[in-house]
């Protein structure tokens, strides 16, 4: 995620500067098992040289199933919660669309949803801050099946741009 490492936000709220070259890189760790009617997940992530955690969720489920000419259409629900800042709380709740048709190894898909988040900042005991939106999330990406290892690149639209590789591995 690109961050602006001169603006005011990030000098007086970051004490330690762990962005490279004005990105935020955040590794990321997901579980997913398949059942017979979809998929569910979690995930955790920590951002490297912060106490940040994120931990997280998602039931992926077909509204129709593809086949050899018929694309997929699947619904996600997700859950984010951000921990390990004393001052700041966050929960993100959301909701997608995805339509998908592979082609061979290749699957291209677009999503597009709705995503809420709720903040809570601590300024000092006697001033809480707190914000509750709700926003667009649009994505686009495609994923490589190999034998095992499984490639993703896919570029989400929401307030900010941002962009993810992710390889896995899953028979």
């Amino acid at each position: 995620m690109k961050i602006d490492t001169g603006s005011p936000y990030w000098t007086n709220s970051v004490s330690n500067d762990f962005s490279s070259n004005g990105y935020v890189g955040t590794p990321r760790v997901i579980v997913a098992k398949g059942f017979g009617s979809g998929t569910i997940s979690a995930s955790y992530a920590k951002v490297n040289g912060s106490n940040a955690k994120m931990y997280g969720g998602a039931l992926d489920t077909p509204i129709i199933n593809g086949g050899l000419v018929r694309p997929t259409l699947a619904l996600r629900l997700s859950y984010a919660r951000l921990t390990g800042i004393d001052v700041f709380k966050e929960k993100v709740y959301g909701a997608e669309v995805f339509l998908s048709k592979g082609f061979g190894p290749v699957t291209p898909y677009i999503a597009v949803g709705k995503m809420r988040t709720d903040a809570t900042g601590t300024i000092s005991r006697t001033i809480t801050m707190k914000d509750t939106s709700t926003i667009n999330r649009y994505t686009v990406g495609a994923r490589l099946s190999l034998f095992v290892p499984k490639i993703i690149v896919e570029v989400t639209q929401a307030e900010v741009r941002s962009y993810a590789a992710k390889v896995s591995i899953g028979f």
